[in-house]
């Protein structure tokens, strides 16, 4: 064994001082040239695709600026995914305090963990597959069916390598065993999809832009942020206006267009810091308007989950003990196998608009999760029983509403690009929202009543919150649940919306991305979805990107 561990080692090693000394992508540049045909903004999930699309086309060139720089290896491990929230390779963006939920977080406020560096939240998300449900798709614009995004989500499912959960998963198995016994209507149980290639982290970082970095019309400007697009008098995209990693300030020409894939947070800020959204926000900030668009940075949403706690008494869900054995770190460095290969999403379920996704972490670290949350100790504590024990057996049920009614919005907090933006999502405005999200507890802890599941022992806990102690602790009782929602509900990561597309005065782009008011401009991020996905966004969005870059494509040669 200590053998195959030296060999893998050394290999490891003399592929490192490779890469890093004689294999540097020749795309990666310092300096870039005064003008390019496209200019991409953001090298997160869609900005890879768009940049790998856009180049294939030879006498193009192609010009992809990125704020961060590299993801570590830690990246690389799918299961380590929470440890890089809050470090330097995340925006790390908070909400406003929040007036309807987020009562056991200090001040009422939201973390919101946002990739910064090549491949962006595509290196630090969960890794989830979904295409959510043809229904989701029938208010969307025209050429944006299901329909019409069938071929581009067969094309995702082959290039993103989709994996599911392993035949030997214990929690998964009892999960799916419920199907049967639930009797209920429109009822989806499924093992966890996620994408991974040989044990690691697969993201379109990895499947679209490093098959393109070395293409000679292919430019890629890291550690570098776009503060302004410039306009023409006549409203043409004229480029934009950037700010390297000395504190330099530079221009940069786009002949073609630029395209904004920069995500739901920081599109909306660059749009209104350019002269773009609402009249009367932007006449706050003496901002000179380019175009009046009143929706640019509404319509923003998320799914809003809660975690339940179930207790087992089986030796079957993943632990911080199990993690740290020898035999595990091994199992995964050597033959890349093993829970951290997994992104600890075993299974995911829903009936009518109420979802559950079974995470099979049974114990969790309070020094991380808890400061990365924001969290309060004692909410914290009551909601993870787990957190004073790394061998604790147990797992989350989260439960979320599939397709939340609330809706918050992006806003400017100050003409100053480095300053955040005010983002208030407004979770559990709606009171649809949470009843939606009841029915997902109850849907989830009816899934306990299989034959495997009682074996295993599992008991579901009830958080014993103050704010919650002058009710029945049930999760049946719908003011009890609420009150839970209420105070330890949090983000699935999944915000989208405040740039949507679509045909009337309510959209931002048009069907094919383009910018309303002004010419050359499009957007191609999360941004532009116009509602929710009933599932994971990250697998729709690239089909989108995929998409949009026939569409730039085809436009090329007009």
């Amino acid at each position: 064994m200590w053998n195959y561990v030296l060999v893998s080692i050394l290999v490891l090693f003399i592929s490192l001082v490779y890469h890093c000394y004689f294999n540097g992508p020749a795309s990666i540049i310092k300096y870039p040239e005064t003008q390019y045909d496209y200019i991409i903004v953001g090298a997160g999930t869609a900005g890879c695709v768009v940049a790998s699309r856009l180049s294939e086309i030879s006498n193009v060139t192609v010009l992809l600026v990125e704020a961060g720089g590299h993801f570590g290896w830690v990246s690389s491990v799918p299961i380590l995914a929470p440890v890089l929230q809050g470090t330097d390779v995340d925006w790390s963006y908070s909400t406003e305090p929040q007036l309807f939920s987020s009562k056991g977080y200090w001040n009422h406020v939201q973390k919101v963990p946002r990739g910064k560096g090549l491949g962006g939240s595509g290196q630090i998300n969960h890794l989830v597959h979904s295409f959510g449900k043809p229904e989701d798709y029938k208010a969307w614009p025209r050429g944006w069916s299901h329909a019409d995004l069938l071929p581009y989500f067969k094309k995702v499912s082959d290039i993103m390598n989709v994996m599911s959960s392993p035949e030997d998963e214990y929690l998964a198995e009892a999960f799916l065993m419920a199907e049967e016994s639930l009797k209920l209507n429109n009822v989806t149980l499924q093992k966890g999809m996620y994408t991974t290639k040989r044990g690691s982290r697969w993201s379109t970082f990895h499947a679209h832009l490093q098959n393109a970095w070395n293409r000679r019309n292919l430019h890629i400007l890291t550690n570098t942020l776009v503060s302004r697009i410039f306009f023409k008098e006549n409203s043409n995209v004229d480029g934009v206006k950037v700010i390297y990693k000395d504190g330099s300030v530079g221009r940069i020409v786009a002949k073609k267009e630029v395209i904004l894939c920069a995500g739901t947070i920081n599109t909306p800020q660059l749009l209104l810091l350019s002269g773009i959204g609402p009249a009367k926000d932007l006449d706050k900030f003496q901002i000179p308007v380019v175009s009046n668009l009143p929706e640019v940075g509404k319509n923003l949403f998320d799914h809003f989950m809660l975690p339940v706690y179930v207790h087992l008494v089986a030796n079957v869900s993943i632990t911080l003990f199990k993690l740290q054995t020898l035999p595990e770190i091994l199992n995964y460095f050597i033959f890349g196998r093993g829970w951290y290969a997994t992104n600890a999403i075993m299974a995911v379920g829903r009936t009518n608009d109420s979802g559950v996704m079974l995470s099979g972490m049974g114990s969790t670290d309070e020094r991380i999760l808890k400061v990365i949350s924001n969290y309060k100790t004692e909410p914290y504590r009551a909601l993870y029983p787990s957190y004073n024990s790394s061998t604790h057996e147990g797992f989350l049920f989260l439960s979320y509403c599939l397709q939340p009614k609330s809706r918050g919005t992006v806003s400017l907090r100050s003409i100053n690009i480095r300053h955040q933006p005010k983002i208030d999502p407004a979770y559990l405005q709606r009171y649809d929202d949470v009843l939606c999200t009841h029915e997902a507890i109850n849907f989830a802890i009816r899934t306990l009543e299989t034959p495997k599941f009682r074996e295993y022992g599992a008991r579901v806990h009830y958080p014993d919150l103050e704010e919650c102690r002058h009710l029945r602790q049930d999760y049946q009782n719908v003011e009890y649940s609420e009150c839970v929602m209420r105070v330890g509900g949090l983000t699935c990561y999944h915000m989208c919306g405040t740039c949507r597309m679509g045909a009337g005065d309510r959209a931002v782009v048009d069907e094919k991305l383009r910018v309303k008011g002004v010419n050359k401009l499009r957007i191609v991020d999360a941004s532009v979805l116009p509602s929710p996905i009933s599932g994971n966004p990250n697998s729709v969005l690239i089909a989108i990107a995929e998409r949009a870059s026939d569409l730039i494509i085809d436009r090329t040669f007009n």
